[in-house]
């Protein structure tokens, strides 16, 4: 398992969320090992619960679909996502782990969409989605300095 060495303080040494191994009901589901009869599974060797959320009935046969989701061994939790980490199968409410995307540096992704915006080639396509990311980014760079 690789570890996370980009990062000070007390996330130092963890592994990213991309890079432990998960499962997802969804998979389980079109592959044919969840049904909607289904009340537990068998994924990393461990028994898992599994519930599922019903649809109301539609159409004239009155037929009726739902979704499927494990129940986190920890916590109890619905969950799509369940990660073996720390030889535990934990949802991500309790693995306490962070994604890649969230470790790099913000100014970074400042100056990044500062150049996209206001540079010596401004972007025509998707500028408004550019301005709200751009917005959200100096949001949350001015909530740590708070």
């Amino acid at each position: 398992m690789a570890r996370n060495t980009t990062i000070s303080g007390k996330r130092a040494g963890l592994p990213f969320r991309d890079d432990v191994p998960a499962v997802t009901s969804t998979q389980l589901r079109r592959d044919g090992v969840i049904t909607p009869d289904s009340q537990s599974v068998q994924i990393f060797d461990r028994e898992v619960r599994v519930t599922h959320r019903l649809f109301p009935a539609r159409g004239p046969l009155g037929k009726r679909g739902s979704w499927s989701f494990f129940l986190c061994p920890v916590c109890n939790r619905r969950a799509r996502t369940l990660r073996l980490y720390d030889g535990r199968v934990v949802c991500k409410w309790c693995d306490g782990l962070m994604y890649r995307a969230q470790a790099h540096d913000k100014t970074t992704r400042l100056k990044r969409l500062r150049q996209a915006l206001y540079g010596p080639n401004p972007a025509k396509e998707g500028r408004r989605r550019l301005e709200i990311a751009l917005r959200r980014a100096l949001l949350a760079e001015r909530r740590k300095w708070l």
